[in-house]
């Protein structure tokens, strides 16, 4: 039987989160066990995934960067956040971290969740990618991340009051130039655990379904804990400014995917290689394989061959792995657009 540390936090702020997620990955390695962490806060939230060009933002919005990848996601009011931190990628399972293939992580750890909203009395199912879905609806957008030292965090923005149709508006006023890329749902495409229920639930029976949907799907055994702080670590602006529009990065290419799109941003050397090159978009990936990779693209022939050569040295499953672009060939492809 697993066991988790439970943190219940029913007012925080994105910043506070993230700092605490942070903390929580380090202390998963540190002790060999994970934690949930299940939250909420105030306020319009624009939750952007870890490889999202930062937006101009505005003044009624809050811009968050999540520590995971995946799509851009309505937060703060109206949603709660879920967060799992593990020792590694497979610890709800096996002590071996290769366990689980990257492609079923996802699909094992939000169990719980389904578990939990089933419950409250809502079918859900988690149909891939990056979305756990009511009546095929979206009421749900997850993404997991794993570090340099093996540790996992599978999170979960969950619709509860108000839906990812909000994600519209909110780019609308934070993202005038258009920045960030995102599918547009409307009101009928999406759903929330209140259009599902006719109700809305009170946070804390909302919390006792998680803890029950985890314990009964996972076998998982829980113990009450606060969430750890890093005083002054939380880096709110830097993080979320870490992946922004640069002007030098004149050379672009975008290209559809399954999660959504994948956006190259170079920059040439006088030789005609690579100078720089920066990945950006729906991305889901180890922030090792994605630094090392735009690392070794550096210097390389902007040529769709060598380009290959280069992105199938680095990602190199199972420690290495590129989700919901197809093939690795659609990176190199992209970047040579770019510059073509």
């Amino acid at each position: 039987m697993a066991t988790l540390g439970l943190i219940v936090e029913p007012a925080t702020t994105p910043a506070a989160d993230r700092a605490a997620d942070r903390r929580r990955m380090a202390l998963a390695v540190e002790r060999g066990w994970g934690s949930l962490r299940v939250s909420r806060a105030a306020g319009d939230v624009l939750a952007l995934g870890r490889y999202h060009l930062a937006p101009a933002g505005a003044p009624d919005v809050m811009l968050d960067r999540r520590l995971s990848g995946g799509r851009a996601a309505a937060s703060g009011s109206g949603f709660v956040t879920l967060s799992l931190a593990l020792p590694h990628r497979s610890a709800l399972v096996s002590d071996d971290p290769r366990a689980l293939a990257p492609e079923q992580v996802l699909n094992r750890a939000l169990r719980g969740l389904l578990g939990g909203l089933e419950a409250g009395g809502i079918a859900a199912i988690y149909p891939g990618r990056d979305t756990v879905t009511s009546g095929r609806r979206p009421l749900a957008v997850v993404g997991f991340e794993v570090d340099g030292t093996g540790a996992t965090l599978i999170d979960a923005v969950l619709a509860v009051a108000r839906e990812q149709s909000l994600l519209a508006h909110l780019l609308d006023r934070a993202d005038p130039d258009g920045v960030v890329g995102a599918q547009i749902m409307l009101p009928d495409d999406v759903t929330s655990v209140t259009r599902e229920l006719g109700h809305e639930p009170r946070f804390d029976e909302l919390v006792g379904w998680l803890r029950r949907g985890y314990e009964t799907r996972l076998g998982v055994r829980f113990v009450e804990e606060e969430s750890p702080r890093s005083p002054g670590e939380d880096g709110a602006e830097s993080a979320i400014r870490a992946r922004a529009p640069r002007p030098h990065l004149d050379r672009r290419a975008i290209t559809a995917t399954m999660l959504g799109r994948l956006e190259a941003h170079c920059a040439l050397a006088a030789d005609g290689t690579l100078a720089e090159v920066m990945l950006a978009g729906d991305i889901l990936a180890p922030s090792r394989t994605i630094e090392r990779l735009e690392r070794s693209l550096r210097g390389c022939r902007p040529a769709v061959a060598d380009l290959h050569d280069v992105v199938a040295g680095v990602v190199r499953p199972p420690d290495d792995f590129l989700l919901g672009v197809g093939s690795l060939r659609t990176v190199a492809e992209t970047v040579a657009r770019s510059v073509g």
